[in-house]
């Protein structure tokens, strides 16, 4: 019987780490040390899209789930690997670029797109032009029922999509979003046994999370 090797898909949190342009860097306050009190801990402030995280409908949907509200069922099973590294260099990912890649057997529940755009995740170039999805290339995701799309850029969408239509595509459908996970290049495999875990944040539209993929 073989064992299943996890690979870490996030990206660690930290003071200095890039945030999206305008949002606050986060802060990591010492308020207990070993030396002084024989305990640590920290208060930590943050925007909740910060890093590896996921989007919940509500950060674009009115009335749209919150992150507490997503299911299980929906965070931990199957995925599709897509590599699409070789397109994502010139800027979008139209929906016959995917319909093309996607396998034959049925459309996946949650699908996991490799640009390899996480490699420039220290640097300032991360937040600009990264590959996106077009908008008829959401629209596919989204009328497919699609669960669960990660990615490692930090949106399937451009900053200054028009009225964010890509965004409420796939969260109006209910497709929730992992947007900027790392090491999507180390799973071996078309597939993979994927568990996303945000923070429960009752009435919050997104979490830092914790991506593992099983393989």
């Amino acid at each position: 019987m073989h064992s299943l090797t996890p690979i870490d898909l996030t990206h660690a949190l930290r003071p200095d780490m890039p945030v999206l342009p305008g949002d606050p860097p986060p802060a990591f306050i010492q308020r207990l040390s070993l030396d002084t009190d024989e305990c640590s801990v920290q208060t930590l402030s943050f925007n909740n899209h910060l890093g590896t995280h996921l989007d919940a409908p509500a950060h674009f949907i009115a009335g749209g789930a919150t992150i507490d509200q997503i299911p299980l069922q929906v965070l931990i099973g199957e995925a599709v690997v897509l590599d699409v590294t070789d397109i994502s260099n010139r800027g979008r990912i139209s929906r016959n670029d995917l319909a093309g890649r996607l396998p034959e057997q049925g459309f996946p529940s949650r699908l996991l797109l490799r640009t390899g755009w996480d490699s420039r995740f220290s640097s300032a170039e991360y937040f600009r032009n990264f590959p996106t999805l077009t908008l008829d290339a959401a629209e596919l995701l989204a009328e497919n029922g699609l669960r669960l799309l990660g990615m490692d850029t930090p949106s399937p969408s451009p900053l200054d999509d028009p009225g964010q239509a890509i965004h409420k595509t796939l969260l109006g459908a209910g497709t929730v979003l992992l947007e900027s996970a790392a090491n999507l290049d180390r799973i071996p495999a078309p597939t993979c046994q994927l568990m996303v875990l945000p923070l429960p944040f009752q009435g919050c539209s997104g979490s830092p999370c914790r991506a593992v993929a099983m393989v």
